[in-house]
C-alpha cells in the first residue's frame, strides 16, 4: 500500500506583544456578561450592576438573577466601568474595561463579605446551555487562542473552516461573510479577532442558509501598541512523494506576516496587517496517452506500428509558482460618545504560473494568471439610545484579473484519457465592481429584541475573452445502433488512435469514420471578446425575538428580496423559531429544545448573466458558438470559422450555433428548511446537542438544451438553446451531534458528527441534465451528498508550556456518475448513462457496479444516476506550539482559551438595551453572538512583553492517501 504525507514545519516569531484590551471594535452593538458570586462561589443573585463611563456617567444597569448572572447588552465601542453592590457584601468596581464594537466580554465578580474594593477577574467558563441567544451550548466561536488552532496558511485555513462549519444543505454550499459583507477575500489570520460558525441559522438578517455560514469579524486597534512578526515555510524534504508519479521537482513554499496595531490619539486607533506568501508548487499528471505518442513514432513520421496505438499510463510534474500579497490597514474613529467610524481597506493580489495542468490535463494545457483586489469597508454605528442601535456599512470592491494561455492550438479531449492542446479558455482580461450599502437597526423593548434593516448589492462585470476561439476537440468513442453491421463501435481512445493513423496514412475522412475514428464533437466559437454586464438585488428584513416567558423565547421574521435579469421579482422569504428550557424555575437549565422554518433564497449568479448575453440568441450577441456533432474533421494544429465547411462535410450528423438563455420565467431557488433539536447539559463541564434538518430545494438551478433534437417543440433549422432553467429540485434530510467538553481548564474537545441523506436531480447552476425534457430520469442520489461526517478539534496545554492541537476530518466518499462518455440522443451533453446489460445485449461492459449496456435503445431504463461511491477522506493535521516569554510581566484581559460553542449561562440584563433570550443559532439551533472564550487551552491572565513562539504543523500525520 502507498503512502502520502505532507509535513509543513512553522516557525513562528511573536515579538512586542503586550496584552491589554482593545480600544475600538467593531461596528456591533457590545455586551458585558457574567456571574456575580461570594467568596466561596456561591451565586449571589439580586446584585446591582452598573455599567458606567470613567467620568462617572451610569450607561446602563442589570440585576443578576437567580443564578447569579447579568448580562448588559448594546453597549457602544467604548471605556467603561463595572460598579457591582449586593446587600451584605462590600461593593466592587473594575478597572477600566475597553470594548471593541460588536465584542463580547466576560466579567465574574467575586464579592467580599469583608468591607474592601475587590476587582472584576475574567474567569474561563464552562459550556453551559441557556435561551440566550448569545449563550447556546452550539455556537462554534474561535476568537483569542482559539484561533491559534487553525492553520496560518489562507488555502488550507479555508479548508479547516469549512469543515468546522460542517456540510451545508444543497448544491450551493455556505457562505463566508467578512465584517458583514458578502464579497471579497479572506483576511490573513492575523487580523482576524473572531470567526462565528453557524450561527442563527433562522435569522431573516442572513439570505443564505444559516448552517454552513462562516462570519468573521477583523481586528480592530488598540490603546497601547502592539506588534506581531511571523515566518513558515514547508519544502519537498520534509514531505512523502506522490504515489501517481515519481517524478517530481523540488518545491517548497515561504510565508511571513506582520501586523502593527495601537493609537493615534485618545479617540483613534489603527490595526495593519500585511502578509506575503511565496508558493513553489509543483501539479501532478497522471493520464492514459497512445504508445506512438510517447515513444516519439507519431512525430517521427511512423504509423504502421500496431503496439503504437495501445494506452500507456503516463505521468508528470510541473511547477507551478504562485505569489499572494495581502495587506489589510484599518482604522476606528471614536467621534462622539455614541458615535464610531471604522474603516477598513484590503489589497489582494495573486499570481499564478502554469496553472490548468494536473490528472488528465497534460502540460500543454497551462495558462498563467494574475489578479488583484482592492476593497474598501466603513462602517458606522450611532447608539441612538439606550434602546436603540442604527449602523450603516458600505463596501466597494474592485477585481481585476487577466489570464494568458500557453498554447492557442485547440483543445483536444480523449475522454478519461487525456486533454492536450491549448487551454479552451484562451486569453481572459476581467474588471469587476462590486458595491454593498447595509442599514441596520436594534431595538430593546421590554421582552422583545427587534431587528430590521436592507442591503442592497450593485455589482458589474466587464469581460474581455476568447474563450473556445481555438476549438475544441471531443473524442468520445462511437456506438452503432443494432441492426448497422458496417458500423465499428470504439472507445474514445480507439477512435482518436484511429484518426491518428487515418490521417498518418493518407485514408479519406469517410475511411475513418467508417473504422470508428473522429471526434465526436467541435465546438468554436467566434465574434467580439468584449461583453459588460451589471446586475443588482436588494433585501429588506425585518425580526423580533420575543421572551415570551422565562423560559421560552419566539422568534419570528420575514425576508423580502428581489434581483435584475430574471423574471421572478418579488421573493418572500419568512422565518420562525423557538427555544424552550426544560426544568423548574430559578434553576439553570439542563435542557433546551429548540425548533425553527424558514425560507432561503439563492441569487442568480452574474457569471451566468455575463454568458448569457455574450452568446446570446439575439442579432446583437457579441459571439457566436458552432457545435458539430461527429466532425468530417481533425485539425489540432489550428481552426478557423473558415474551416467550418470542411468539418461539416458528409458524414457529420448535426452542424448548429449555440446560444445561451436565461429560462423567461426563470425563479430564483428556493430552499426550504425545518429544524428541531435538543441541547443537554451532560456535566457541568460538558454539553450534548442533536438536530434534524429537512431541507427541500425548489426551483433549483440546471443548465439544460431547450431545443434538444427529443424536445417536442424542436427545430432543426434552430441552434441548441443551453437555458438556465429553474425547475430542478433536492430533498434533504441530516442528522448533526455535536458535543463540547472541557474535561480540564488545559484540555478541551469539540467534534460533531453528521448523517446525511440527499437526493436531487441537478448538481448545481452549470450541471447538465441527461434528459433534457425530463429532469426526474435525473433524480437520485445527490452528487453532494455526504453520507457520514465526523469531526474532532480538541486544545492540549501541557505544563511546559507545549500547546497542541488536533484536527481531523472523516468523511465518506461523495456519489459519481456512471456514464458512457458519449452522446447518445444528441443534446451535446456527454452524460448519457448505460443500462444494466440484458440477456442477447452485445455492448456489455462489466465493472464492480454490475454489467452494463453502453448503447442502450432511445426507451431502454438507464442506471440510476450517480452509481458510483467515491473513496473515503481522512484526515490528521497536528498543530504544536512553544511559547517562550520574556520580559517584564503584564497583565491583560485576553480571553481564555480552548474551543468554545457559545455557552456560558448568563441570564437576562435588567436594564438599557439587553435583550431577550432564547432565538435559534448555530448548530444546535440558538441564536446570538456568543460568549467570551472557551474551556481549556492556555491560560492567558498574565504574559509577558516579548513573546516567542515555534509551532509545527503536520498535515496528514498517518499518511493516508486521500483519493476523495
Amino acid at each position: 500500500m502507498k503512502f502520502i504525507l505532507r509535513f509543513s514545519c512553522l516557525f513562528s516569531v511573536l515579538a512586542l506583544w503586550i496584552c491589554g484590551p482593545a480600544a475600538l471594535g467593531q461596528a456591533n452593538p457590545s455586551v458585558i456578561r457574567g456571574t456575580v458570586s461570594d467568596p466561596s462561589g456561591a451565586v449571589i443573585p439580586g446584585a446591582t450592576v452598573n455599567i458606567t463611563t470613567p467620568d462617572g456617567h451610569t450607561v446602563t444597569s442589570a440585576v443578576s438573577d437567580a443564578r447569579g448572572a447579568y448580562q448588559t447588552r448594546g453597549l457602544a465601542p467604548g471605556i467603561y466601568i463595572v460598579i457591582v453592590t449586593a446587600n451584605g457584601f462590600a461593593p466592587s468596581s473594575s478597572k477600566a474595561i475597553t470594548l471593541a464594537s460588536g465584542q463580547s466580554k466576560q466579567f465574574d465578580v467575586k464579592l467580599d463579605i469583608e468591607v474592601e474594593k475587590q476587582q472584576v477577574v475574567v474567569n474561563e467558563d464552562n459550556p453551559t446551555v441557556s435561551i440566550d441567544p448569545s449563550s447556546n451550548a452550539n455556537t462554534l466561536v474561535l476568537k483569542g487562542k482559539d484561533l491559534d488552532a487553525l492553520s496560518d496558511d489562507p488555502d488550507e485555513l479555508q479548508n479547516e473552516l469549512n469543515a468546522l462549519a460542517g456540510p451545508a444543505a444543497g448544491p450551493n454550499g455556505g457562505q463566508i461573510y467578512i465584517d458583514g459583507f458578502t464579497a471579497g477575500q479572506l483576511p490573513p489570520k492575523s487580523a482576524i479577532r473572531e470567526i462565528r460558525i453557524n450561527q442563527n441559522p433562522f435569522s431573516a438578517q442572513y439570505d443564505k442558509l444559516g448552517y454552513g455560514r462562516i462570519e468573521i469579524l477583523t481586528k480592530p486597534g488598540t490603546d497601547k501598541f502592539h506588534g506581531q512578526f511571523f515566518l513558515q515555510g514547508n519544502a519537498s524534504q520534509f514531505n512523502t512523494g506522490n504515489p501517481f508519479t515519481s517524478n517530481i521537482p523540488d518545491y517548497h513554499t515561504f510565508q511571513f506576516n506582520g501586523t502593527v496595531n495601537g493609537p493615534i490619539n485618545r479617540s483613534a486607533s489603527f490595526f495593519v496587517s500585511a502578509e506575503r506568501r511565496n508558493i513553489e508548487d509543483a501539479a501532478i499528471v497522471s493520464a492514459y496517452r497512445l504508445v506512438g505518442e510517447l515513444n516519439g513514432d507519431f512525430a517521427s513520421g511512423i504509423y504502421n506500428n500496431p503496439e503504437d496505438y495501445n494506452t500507456a499510463p503516463f505521468s508528470d510534474s510541473l511547477l507551478t509558482p504562485r505569489t499572494r500579497t495581502n495587506i489589510s490597514p484599518r482604522v476606528d474613529w471614536q467621534l462622539a460618545e455614541r458615535n464610531t467610524l471604522s474603516v477598513r481597506y484590503q489589497y489582494y493580489d495573486n499570481s499564478n504560473t502554469n496553472q490548468g495542468v494536473g490528472q488528465f490535463s497534460l502540460n500543454t494545457q497551462a495558462y498563467n494568471s494574475s489578479s488583484s483586489e482592492h476593497t474598501i469597508q466603513i462602517s458606522d454605528t450611532q447608539v441612538i439610545n439606550d434602546k436603540v442601535i442604527n449602523e450603516t456599512r458600505f463596501q466597494f470592491l474592485r477585481d481585476y484579473s487577466s489570464q494568458t494561455p500557453f498554447a492557442t492550438t485547440p483543445q483536444v479531449q480523449v475522454s478519461g484519457n487525456q486533454t492536450f492542446g491549448g487551454n479552451s479558455e484562451q486569453t481572459i482580461n476581467d474588471h469587476g465592481l462590486h458595491f454593498e450599502l447595509q442599514n441596520l437597526t436594534e431595538m430593546a423593548l421590554k421582552n422583545h429584541a427587534i431587528n430590521f434593516g436592507a442591503r442592497l448589492r450593485v455589482a458589474r462585470d466587464a469581460n474581455t475573452a476568447n474563450s473556445s476561439f481555438n476549438g475544441i476537440f471531443t473524442f468520445g468513442g462511437h456506438q452503432c445502433m443494432a441492426g448497422n453491421p458496417s458500423c465499428v463501435s470504439t472507445t474514445p481512445s480507439t477512435a482518436y488512435g484511429n484518426t491518428i493513423f487515418g490521417q498518418g496514412t493518407g485514408q479519406t475522412w469517410g475511411q475513418i469514420q467508417a473504422s470508428g475514428g473522429g471526434p465526436s464533437q467541435l465546438n468554436l466559437t467566434y465574434g467580439a471578446p468584449s461583453t459588460t454586464v451589471n446586475l443588482t438585488d436588494v433585501g429588506l428584513y425585518y425580526q423580533d425575538d420575543w421572551k415570551a416567558r422565562q423560559n421560552l423565547t419566539i422568534s419570528y421574521g420575514v425576508r423580502w428580496e428581489s434581483q435584475s435579469d430574471i423574471g421572478d421579482k418579488n421573493d418572500w422569504a419568512p422565518r420562525f423559531s423557538f427555544a424552550y428550557a426544560l426544568g423548574a424555575k430559578n434553576k439553570p437549565a439542563k435542557t433546551v429544545i429548540r425548533g425553527g422554518y424558514g425560507f432561503f433564497y439563492d441569487r442568480f449568479p452574474i457569471s451566468e448573466v455575463l454568458q448569457a448575453t455574450r452568446q446570446s440568441d439575439l442579432p446583437s450577441s457579441p459571439q457566436k458558438e458552432i457545435v458539430i456533432q461527429n466532425p468530417t474533421c481533425y485539425l489540432p494544429n489550428g481552426i478557423t470559422p473558415a474551416d467550418l465547411a470542411q468539418c461539416s462535410g458528409l458524414g457529420s450528423t448535426s452542424s448548429k450555433a449555440a446560444v445561451y438563455q436565461i429560462q423567461p420565467n426563470l425563479h430564483a431557488a428556493i430552499t426550504e428548511q425545518a429544524a428541531v433539536g435538543v441541547e443537554r447539559q451532560v456535566t457541568k463541564g460538558s454539553t450534548v446537542s442533536f438536530t434534524y434538518l429537512n431541507s427541500l430545494g425548489r426551483h433549483q438551478f440546471i443548465t439544460r438544451n431547450a431545443n434538444a433534437p427529443y424536445s417536442p417543440v424542436y427545430d432543426p433549422t434552430g441552434p441548441n438553446i443551453y437555458q438556465y432553467y429553474s425547475e430542478a429540485e433536492f430533498q434533504q434530510n441530516q442528522l448533526i451531534t455535536n458535543f463540547n467538553a472541557r474535561f480540564t481548564p488545559n484540555l478541551s474537545i469539540f467534534g460533531f458528527y453528521t448523517l446525511s441523506f440527499a437526493n436531487s436531480d441537478t448538481g448545481g447552476i452549470n450541471s447538465n441534465p441527461s434528459n433534457s425534457e425530463n429532469l426526474k430520469a435525473d433524480y437520485g442520489r445527490a452528487s453532494f451528498d455526504t453520507r457520514n461526517q465526523m469531526f474532532l478539534m480538541a486544545s492540549w496545554s501541557t505544563r511546559w508550556g507545549l500547546r497542541f492541537n488536533p484536527f481531523i476530518v472523516l468523511a465518506s466518499g461523495r456519489p459519481f456518475n456512471i456514464t458512457v462518455g458519449q452522446d447518445l440522443n444528441g443534446d451535446s451533453f456527454f452524460n448519457d448513462r448505460p443500462a444494466y446489460a440484458q440477456p442477447g445485449d452485445t455492448n456489455v461492459v462489466y465493472t464492480s457496479y454490475g454489467a452494463f449496456n453502453v448503447n442502450p435503445s432511445v426507451n431502454e431504463a438507464r442506471i440510476p444516476i450517480n452509481l458510483g461511491h467515491g473513496p473515503n477522506l481522512f484526515t490528521f493535521n497536528l498543530r504544536a506550539t512553544k511559547n517562550i516569554g520574556f520580559g517584564p510581566k503584564v497583565e491583560g484581559h485576553g480571553q481564555p482559551g480552548g474551543i468554545f460553542m457559545g455557552g456560558g449561562g448568563g441570564g437576562r440584563g435588567g436594564g438599557g438595551p439587553s435583550g431577550p433570550g432564547g432565538g435559534l443559532g448555530p448548530r444546535g439551533l440558538s441564536g446570538g453572538g456568543g460568549g467570551p472564550g472557551g474551556p481549556g487551552g492556555a491560560q492567558s491572565g498574565v504574559n509577558h512583553r516579548y513573546n516567542l513562539s515555534f509551532s509545527v504543523q503536520a498535515l496528514n500525520l498517518f499518511n493516508d492517501i486521500n483519493l476523495a
